[in-house]
């Protein structure tokens, strides 16, 4: 079978929305506040601004350099630029892990996905009307009691992924993100102003930007460098793939700042669009993942007729905006599979997602009837965290760490400086040698440490 032709972004303005898309929605929307809830506020959203201007934009352009030299997926990309050395195989695990991690996060990725879409049809059948007290918790607590549900909507989530990343870059990826992630960025605008004015604004800006140092921990530290990692798509394989489709035209440096700049700027609207209704409607802002599913829909019902279409819209927008992460951690796997001449992309794509679809069952039903299986509580680390605790846990806060520790190292170690020299397109200036610095010594020292942190 004949390799797949390797395809381009149209502009460098649609990978930078297919970047942020990335995270858009269940990176920004879903996970960044309860995450910030649960881990001191202003403490965590501190350290996590921190770690995404010092590891975050090294370590994207780092990504971006490696598919962009190669236009090679992940493993193909690390197994080209090691060609030849006696390193090769040891450099290979890399480019596996690049390919397996984003399948791991794409099993409850799948299932918070359905939850979304259950909730969009929710708002248009109106079942969020006239909600009483306690009404959205009991709501959302149903939907995960429900193990038919919640496999249901997460078929959904796979089969609707699965579909855009086989029709391939321009006719699946392009169209889906050129058209959801605007209308998502102003309904998100709208939210925030909305919370502004009927919330409660001034606790919601102290919470998030007046750290109390006393609750940082090695746990919080490592909880914000996994949610950096996370939101802005790191040691998943889908920025790399992603870059493997950037033109040589467009700046490297540039695009990493901007997906940076534009992810750190979503996740701080996601905030202030939920912890201004949190603190005035006395809901109970370390609620956790369902945090997102509990509050909103009590300000969609306080906005009265209008509010069901507005709920609708925005959480059939926010299902969407999840697609637009989900189908960026199917590509690397299904490049990978179509451009090495496996499998067609159609075939790669349908066999991959079935692989997801398995293993996302038993994340749906440790919400319900696996809910006391605690497989690694033997671990003071994971104790209390079911199947889908484990999963996202290992996933978001130790392999894409691990994932970013080890391209840090392979950046600047092991790749020529000439090829890095002519793929950031900075000459040898003081940019330059900033960047390699942080790459060569900050960013690995930095991770070993919250890892060695933790550990002991």
């Amino acid at each position: 079978m004949q390799p797949a032709k390797h395809e381009h972004w149209s502009s460098g303005f649609t990978f930078l929305l297919a970047a942020v898309g990335s995270a858009v929605g269940l990176g920004n929307i879903w996970r960044f506040p309860y995450v910030v809830a649960e881990n001191g506020g202003g403490a965590f959203v501190l350290i996590y601004l921190a770690i995404v201007l010092v590891f975050g934009i090294p370590l994207l352009m780092s990504e971006l350099m490696i598919g962009r030299s190669t236009q090679k997926p992940p493993l193909m990309a690390v197994q080209q630029l090691t060609k030849g050395s006696k390193a090769q195989r040891l450099w290979g695990l890399l480019g596996w892990s690049y390919l397996l991690v984003p399948l791991g996060i794409l099993t409850f990725y799948s299932v918070v996905a359905g939850w979304t879409i259950d909730y969009a049809i929710g708002m248009g059948l109106g079942s969020f009307n006239d909600l009483q007290d306690g009404d959205s918790a009991r709501m959302f607590q149903e939907l995960q009691d429900s193990p038919v549900k919640l496999i249901f909507w997460m078929t959904l989530s796979i089969g609707i992924t699965v579909a855009i990343v086989a029709r391939g870059l321009k006719s699946g990826l392009e169209t889906t993100v050129k058209i959801l992630m605007p209308a998502l960025f102003v309904i998100l605008i709208i939210l925030v102003l909305y919370a502004s004015i009927t919330g409660d604004f001034a606790r919601s800006f102290a919470f998030m930007f007046t750290p109390d140092f006393s609750k940082i921990t090695p746990e919080l530290v490592l909880m914000a460098a996994g949610q950096a990692f996370f939101s802005l798509s790191l040691g998943s394989g889908a920025i790399m793939v992603y870059g493997s489709y950037l033109t040589r035209d467009i700046s490297i440096p540039k695009m990493a700042v901007g997906v940076a700049l534009a992810d750190s700027f979503v996740a701080l609207l996601a905030g202030f669009a939920i912890f201004p209704i949190v603190f005035a409607f006395g809901v109970d802002h370390a609620a956790g993942p369902g945090l997102v599913f509990v509050t909103l829909p009590i300000v969609f019902n306080d906005m009265g007729g209008i509010g069901q279409i507005f709920g609708m819209l925005f959480f059939l927008l926010l299902a969407f905006a999840a697609v637009t992460s989900t189908i960026s951690l199917l590509e690397p796997m299904v490049a990978q599979f179509s451009e090495s001449g496996k499998f067609k992309r159609v075939r790669a794509a349908i066999y991959t997602g079935a692989g997801i679809w398995f293993v996302g069952i038993f994340v749906a039903l440790s919400s319900n009837i696996l809910k006391d299986v605690y497989p690694l509580g033997f671990i003071p680390l994971f104790e209390g965290k079911n199947i889908a605790g484990v999963i996202e846990f290992l996933a978001a806060n130790v392999f894409m760490l691990l994932n970013g520790l080890l391209v840090a190292l392979f950046v600047g170690w092991s790749i020529k400086r000439s090829v890095t020299l002519e793929e950031m397109g900075l000459g040898d200036s003081v940019i330059f040698k900033i960047w390699f610095m942080l790459v060569r010594f900050v960013v690995p020292l930095g991770v070993a440490f919250i890892f060695y942190d933790v550990v002991m």
